[in-house]
Parts: structure tokens; sequence; C-alpha cells
């Protein structure tokens, strides 16, 4: 089995990079829609993996979730997307208005793993302003990117299997928002791609039971 893993920022693909291997491809997109969309094509093209993870940061949308929590996404949408009537907001006319991370791998997960929505956009959201007008369209919304829709959303295209795993790196709208997201990456960000590590030796062990 391969499994290809994406990140948007090198900071978060050098703590994934303990994962490469045979079975695991790891990968720098840059920070956006485009680039994550042309970084999964080409790792679907050269590499023909079963499984693309996105991994990487979001901004926690609900109260209940808090900095280091990881969020898998149930469903992906984007927050910036208006093709008009009769599409719904969100959705690229000619394609579903939510993406989905593959049902098959989601019981490899933690149980302490919250299961959600989660938007992408390209705008980083930092003010209560701009997460009032996220969840206007998408109250349930757990958790907001600048990628996850768009590998999501590459991944139908080429009918390759898809799993968004995302960590709480800040609240947006918070009073010292900036320095919130900074001390993320300080005190709790290695101690969360634990949980990713699990998540791959399960995967990995179920397919050499099988072979």
């Amino acid at each position: 089995m391969k499994i290809a893993i994406i990140a948007a920022m090198d900071k978060e693909a050098t703590l994934l990079k303990q994962f490469a291997g045979d079975d695991v491809v790891v990968a720098t997109s840059g920070i956006g829609k485009v680039a994550a969309a042309l970084k999964t094509a080409e790792i679907i093209h050269n590499h023909h993996p079963d499984l693309i993870i996105n991994s990487g940061v979001s901004g926690g949308l609900q109260p209940s979730l808090e900095i280091g929590d990881v969020v898998c996404g149930k469903t992906i949408a984007y927050h910036d997307v208006w093709c008009g009537n009769p599409n719904l907001y969100g959705q690229v006319q000619g394609f579903p208005p939510f993406y989905a991370s593959d049902a098959g791998f989601v019981p490899f997960l933690n149980q302490d793993i919250k299961n959600g929505l989660i938007v992408s956009g390209d705008k980083f959201i930092s003010s209560p302003d701009d997460q009032a007008d996220i969840l206007k369209h998408f109250p349930d919304a757990l958790a907001v990117d600048m990628e996850s829709a768009a590998v999501a959303q590459t991944c139908y295209i080429y009918q390759t299997p898809c799993l968004v795993l995302r960590l709480i790196s800040d609240t947006p709208g918070v009073e010292h928002h900036q320095k919130q997201y900074d001390r993320f990456w300080e005190t709790a960000a290695e101690k969360s791609f634990t949980n990713l590590k699990e998540f791959l030796t399960k995967v990995l062990d179920a397919n050499s039971s099988d072979d």
C-alpha cells in the first residue's frame, strides 16, 4: 500500500518526514488552493497512491475545540466559492457541494479525533467578522484552512481516496490571535502529529496482514 501525505508548509512537512519511507511519501504543496491542487495531481501521476492524506494546521471555528485537537474532515467544502443558482454556496458548478474523507479509513483513527466539516478558502481567517461570515454559510463547520477542499476535489477528479486530518493551531477572532498561532508551533505541534503516526501504523499493519 502506498500513502502520500501532503502538507502546505515546510514546518508542517518537517514533522511529517519522520513517516517517509517505501510506503509513505511526504510532500509540501505550498499555501493555497492552486498550489494544493497542483501538488496533489503531481503526486497522483508520479506515485499512484492508494490514499492521500492532507495534513497540517487549521483554525478552530467552534468553542468546543481546543488548541492541539485533531479534526478529521468527514466532509470538506469551499467557503469562498459562489457560482450562482442553482448551485449551493461553496459548490463549484459541475462538482459536488461537499467532498468526503474515505470512509474505509476513518475506523483506523483515534477515538479522540473529532469528525465533521472542514472548510477551505484562499484567505487566512483572523477576525471575528471573517469567522462569522463562514459560520453564516456553514454553521456546523469545525475548522478552516486554505488547502483541504482543493486536495479533496483533485482526489475526486482522479478517483483517489483521500483523508483530511487537521490540527487546531488557533481560534480566529480571539484577542492576540497571531500570538496564539505562534505559540502552537512552540509547544503543541510535534505532540499533535503523534495521532497521524498512530493512524499510519494501524493502516500499514492492517494492509500487511491482508497481504
